[in-house]
């Protein structure tokens, strides 16, 4: 069945940059009218769901882009298709349990955030890390994660423009409903995005250890995640994963892996499953 509501990403969408770079962070706060609305979607119904989407576009259409602080990161928020970008502006606590989960799993290890987008994983796992690699390959998010990282402070992090599958080549990116923060990627030899294997960044990047992992690409789990857990050194899998979802359907590839290799469910959250390694 064609997917109707994706389309081939843009040369401009993967290559846009306005994020006006000359200007220092804080010089585009939220002005009072915005900070009243953000308040008010923080605190009631409107930080949910469509809600959350029209609340955004309100807020931004008084001025963008705008700088907030969440985590204890900074982050410049275009607000404009990025569901990331909605929920990192209006939801009090968004993926809070997630991103705790992880940063109570580092050790002297690696964190890997594998669609990473601009940065609300990575950037707090960078605070308490050794070093993050940050994966998308969305050039656009990660030309945002740079951005980000330096207002934040952050210079712990490998940012990597590349696609994530069991084998490398080429790939095309394509985005669904008009949303930057879902983007699957078709493999093409005429693509223009790298593609390469998690093993071979990995060690291509001279890490020996992975203690968290986080990954959100929008399907494409089981070619990413699975044949790197079944082919790595013990100190590079991971003891904590943060997956979209994880059931014996959803992801079959991972599920074996998850099985084999000891973990155990430990929590769920209305987006993401929560692994940790029991063995």
């Amino acid at each position: 069945m064609i997917d109707r509501e994706t389309r081939p990403m843009s040369v401009e969408e993967e290559t846009r940059a306005t994020l006006q770079r000359d200007r220092p962070f804080g010089a585009l706060a939220p002005n009072s009218a915005q900070l009243f609305l953000i308040g008010l979607a923080r605190r009631t119904f409107l930080h949910r769901g469509k809600f959350r989407h029209l609340m955004t576009r309100l807020i931004t259409a008084i001025k963008a882009p705008i700088d907030v602080t969440r985590y204890d990161c900074n982050y410049r928020i275009m607000g404009k298709n990025n569901l990331i970008e909605y929920g990192l502006l209006l939801h009090p606590d968004y993926n809070r349990t997630e991103i705790e989960f992880l940063i109570a799993g580092l050790g002297d290890g690696a964190a890997l955030d594998i669609g990473s987008n601009m940065g609300l994983y990575s950037l707090p796992l960078a605070r308490s890390a050794m070093r993050v690699v940050a994966i998308d390959a969305n050039k656009s998010m990660a030309d945002r994660l740079r951005f980000n990282a330096h207002a934040s402070g952050l210079d712990n992090l490998d940012i990597m423009h590349i696609a994530v599958s069991d084998k490398p080549g080429k790939a095309t990116l394509h985005v669904h409903k008009d949303d930057l923060a879902i983007v699957n990627i078709q493999e093409d030899p005429t693509g223009v995005v790298e593609v390469n294997t998690l093993e071979n960044i990995i060690t291509g990047l001279g890490i020996t250890k992975i203690d968290v992992l986080k990954i959100d690409i929008e399907g494409y789990e089981d070619k990413a995640l699975a044949p790197y857990l079944n082919s790595v050194s013990d100190d590079l899998i991971p003891d904590r994963i943060v997956i979209e979802r994880l059931g014996p359907d959803d992801y079959p590839e991972c599920h074996k892996a998850f099985v084999k290799l000891g973990y155990e469910a430990v929590g769920r959250t209305r987006s993401n499953s929560l692994f940790q390694r029991k063995f």
